[in-house]
């Protein structure tokens, strides 16, 4: 196993051999504040295809293995424990880059509703693991070193990205977090073979609060929509009706 544990770490899992795909776990345990209501993170994917388009895989949109975006999450898990730290699991089709027609860039990130309570993502300790067949990587970057790693306002917090080929995935830790009351998601970017990513995607929100997303968005003009994120309607009066 190996554990990258700075952002300038990577690390390369080769795919040349075996049928299974690729497994990406996030956890995170509870940092004691005797609050168990606030330790509750979502795991999301930005998913870039060759093409441009980027997809979302999230509890809500959890995507599915045999048709864009090939990779599929396998639902909400709203607790963590001293004894079992909370997990949430996306697959991802080994032969992804194959079935999308070229290389896919994919950035993974843990998301805490306003929701859920006031909480500092760091004290979660959040982390990522990779796995095909034998092979694990482990991003483990420290949230804990950054500055504002107490402020309970920041909600997103990147906990690494890859790229897949045909042949391997490089991956890496990247330790960026969003600014301070920001809902916006990661979004990423092709430099030619290289990536770069940024937490300027459309906000998305879930529940009750869905309706929301659009409008937070046209508030601060965020341009970029994921290809497979519908817009929630608010429900006027007979909404139920006409809705």
């Amino acid at each position: 196993m190996i554990n990258l544990t700075k952002a300038d770490q990577t690390a390369t899992i080769s795919l040349a051999k075996g049928s299974s795909d690729i497994i990406v776990r996030a956890q995170w345990v509870d940092n004691g504040d005797g609050d168990d209501g606030n330790d509750d993170l979502d795991l999301r994917c930005s998913l870039l295809a060759p093409n441009g388009k980027m997809y979302l895989i999230d509890g809500e949109y959890r995507g599915a293995l045999q048709e864009m975006p090939f990779a599929h999450h396998h639902g909400d898990v709203k607790s963590a424990s001293f004894d079992a730290p909370g997990e949430e699991v996306i697959t991802v089709a080994r032969d992804i880059a194959k079935r999308a027609g070229g290389p896919v860039a994919l950035c993974f990130s843990v998301y805490s509703a306003l929701g859920n309570g006031a909480v500092s993502v760091a004290s979660l300790r959040p982390v990522m693991k990779m796995s095909y067949g034998n092979d694990e990587v482990t991003c483990s970057f420290d949230f804990n070193q950054a500055p504002d790693a107490g402020n309970p306002t920041i909600y997103t917090y990147i906990i690494g990205y890859a790229i897949v080929t045909e042949k391997e995935v490089i991956l890496a830790p990247s330790g960026k977090t969003s600014a301070p009351g920001q809902e916006e998601t990661a979004w990423i970017f092709w430099r030619d073979s290289a990536i770069d990513v940024d937490i300027v995607g459309p906000a998305v929100f879930k529940g009750p609060q869905a309706s929301e997303s659009e409008p937070y968005n046209k508030k601060f003009r965020i341009p970029y929509r994921f290809e497979n994120v519908t817009s929630a309607k608010k429900k006027g009066f007979l909404g139920s009706l006409f809705g």
